[in-house]
């Protein structure tokens, strides 16, 4: 992991592999310096002049109420920006303390613009308080690290200074301080609002963010491309699921539709083979092709001319809803007495067997009831 604090205009970069600083005086040596790791995940420290921090006394239940748009809302008052063009991150700490931080949305585009010229894969953008260590409860921590001054007072809450003095002014005392590599100015300042017991000089070694990526004051906006990806398969499983849903409502009609057909067709098949060959209990769909053929070997003798005929003449009828009330098959001719919704009915039919190969003949017809009566001869 590699660590950069970045200057606030055209200043002394510094970085770090995870122990002291290293100063680079330009952006060209910084790049010439960090080749080693180049690729690397990278950590930016920014200053925290340019955050707007606030720190508020409130509930859980009344966190909760808020929401993330009523939480950005609070920090509207304390910018100049209109709040729509601010980066809000916030964190609660159990029981009752909620922290709420903003940057400029236009300065972190300049931050990550900047940042692509070097050969490093960012990861996060932090405000550079974090370098000092967490505070204990009612201290503070100040240190004046390459020129600059950090203060903490408290885990997620601290700030960059340009005067300590005016700081120390405008903000109520701490019951302790810890500090590092003040100037004498500086030290001078703290001492006119302590006393000796209440402060502590301390020796600032850097220790790296834990967890820096996940941190809630990681201001580096998520990729878009991260998130177009994370949009785009949620909509693939939406369709997915869709296209699941109607494929099976569409075979589950299908198969609804076959089975009324097959129904039809087995009852159309017990009805015509107790037409030709008269009631008989133990016919069922299981056994009627095994019944349709038992019958006909025993009337002809086994003859499989008269089988096979039949056999690819009864699938036509079925087809057509035409029934057999008489069959007669004698020197190759087979002889069928038809029941036909009418009289067309039959005459096409005999043109559908004629194209199919066979050599039907049309006889005379008869109306019956509500359908036509007519014989075939088919050989």
């Amino acid at each position: 992991m590699l660590y950069l604090w970045m200057p606030e205009t055209d200043g002394v970069w510094y970085w770090s592999a995870g122990e002291n600083w290293v100063a680079a005086v330009s952006i060209e040596q910084l790049i010439h310096d960090i080749q080693p790791y180049q690729g690397h995940e990278t950590t930016v420290y920014f200053s925290s002049r340019y955050i707007q921090l606030i720190q508020q006394k409130i509930s859980k239940a009344h966190y909760n109420q808020l929401g993330q748009e009523g939480i950005r809302y609070l920090l509207e008052e304390y910018m100049t920006l209109p709040i729509d063009q601010v980066h809000v991150m916030h964190h609660f700490h159990s029981p009752d303390r909620l922290t709420v931080l903003g940057v400029s949305q236009s300065t972190i585009t300049m931050w990550q613009q900047s940042l692509s010229l070097l050969p490093i894969k960012l990861i996060a953008l932090l405000p550079d308080f974090l370098l000092l260590p967490v505070p204990v409860k009612n201290q503070t921590v100040i240190a004046h690290i390459q020129h600059q001054t950090l203060i903490r007072f408290d885990e997620w809450g601290g700030t960059s200074t340009d005067d300590l003095a005016v700081y120390l002014e405008l903000n109520p005392v701490a019951e302790f301080y810890r500090y590092s590599n003040l100037t004498s100015l500086q030290l001078d300042a703290l001492k006119l609002i302590t006393t000796e017991e209440q402060c502590e000089n301390y020796d600032y070694q850097f220790q790296p963010t834990v967890k820096a990526k996940q941190h809630p004051f990681n201001v580096l906006p998520k990729p878009k491309k991260d998130l177009a990806v994370s949009s785009y398969w949620k909509v693939c499983a939406v369709v997915f699921v869709l296209l699941l849903m109607v494929q099976f409502s569409y075979d589950l009609l299908r198969w609804i539709q076959l089975k009324k057909v097959a129904d039809q067709t087995v009852a159309q098949s017990i009805s015509q083979y107790k037409d030709w060959f008269g009631e008989n209990s133990r016919v069922t769909e299981q056994n009627i092709k095994s019944m349709f053929q038992s019958q006909l070997r025993m009337n002809q003798a086994g003859d499989t001319n008269a089988l096979n005929l039949l056999s690819r003449i009864g699938p036509i009828l079925m087809q057509r809803q035409v029934t057999a009330q008489q069959v007669n098959y004698e020197a190759n001719i087979l002889t069928m007495q038809l029941k036909a919704n009418s009289s067309d009915s039959l005459q096409s039919l005999t043109q559908q067997l004629n194209q199919q190969g066979f050599k039907a003949e049309l006889g005379q017809v008869q109306a019956n009831g509500a359908g036509s009566i007519g014989m075939v001869k088919v050989q």
